[in-house]
């Protein structure tokens, strides 16, 4: 924790986790009672991440190289936050196709997937940001724990993340939303709370998650010069052949 650039991955995910847990509590909520769906075209739902992943596994490297991994991870999270409830806040503007319909479900899968895009990015971004942060951490100390700093992000995760449940059950107890109701039965004032729920108020942490990720300043520049002295060290020691 002494490290900064790893506190600030921290606070940058403790803001994106209350976002995901209050889209992951409501996900069901907002398919059922907010877009109507069916169960079948719910099913059709999972590719949005399916095409989302892909792309994420495809690009990443190349913006690493072409912006580095800093101003990826603030973008990749900026653009989970904003992609992930865009979907439902054009439907507050009365901007999105008719509830039950095909054409909403590829709506929802078109904007999905850039969502789950910047998530696969913003994922793979961040775990290849710890490996940077082993190499200085080693440098400082001499010992190499990147198993630490996984294991503590992944444990933070967990936890970070349940508050993002709690966050949206209490806002399903404050906007009074029934138990065991009827989709297409409910007051439309309640199905508007419900969407700005899910909408603009779960993206607000999700871009103050992004704020902070601007914190890690480890570029590639001084990357370079912490392996350039880490290989130093290693020779001096007799680990590596010159």
């Amino acid at each position: 924790m002494q490290n900064p650039h790893y506190r600030y991955l921290l606070l940058g995910l403790f803001f994106l986790s209350v976002m995901i847990g209050t889209h992951e509590t409501l996900g069901l909520y907002m398919a059922t009672f907010y877009w109507e769906l069916t169960d079948y075209q719910i099913g059709w739902l999972i590719l949005n991440n399916v095409f989302g992943y892909a792309i994420g596994f495809i690009f990443t490297a190349a913006l690493h190289n072409r912006f580095d991994k800093r101003w990826t991870i603030v973008a990749s999270a900026a653009g989970l936050s904003v992609f992930w409830s865009t979907a439902v806040t054009l439907r507050l503007f009365d901007l999105a196709p008719e509830n039950t319909t095909t054409e909403l479900v590829m709506f929802i899968i078109g904007i999905g997937t850039f969502s789950s895009g910047c998530g696969s990015i913003l994922n793979i971004s961040v775990m290849s940001a710890l490996a940077d942060i082993s190499d200085e951490h080693e440098l400082q100390t001499g010992r190499r724990q990147e198993g630490i700093f996984y294991s503590a992000r992944t444990f933070f995760a967990k936890a970070t993340n349940g508050i993002g449940h709690v966050v949206a059950g209490i806002a399903l107890d404050i906007i009074e939303f029934p138990t065991g109701a009827v989709p297409g039965t409910i007051e439309p004032e309640k199905i508007i709370a419900l969407g700005l729920i899910d909408g603009p108020f779960a993206m607000v942490w999700g871009l103050l998650g992004a704020c902070l990720y601007t914190g890690y300043r480890i570029d590639r520049a001084y990357h370079t010069r912490v392996q350039d002295a880490l290989r130093v060290r290693r020779i001096e020691r007799g680990h590596l052949s010159a």
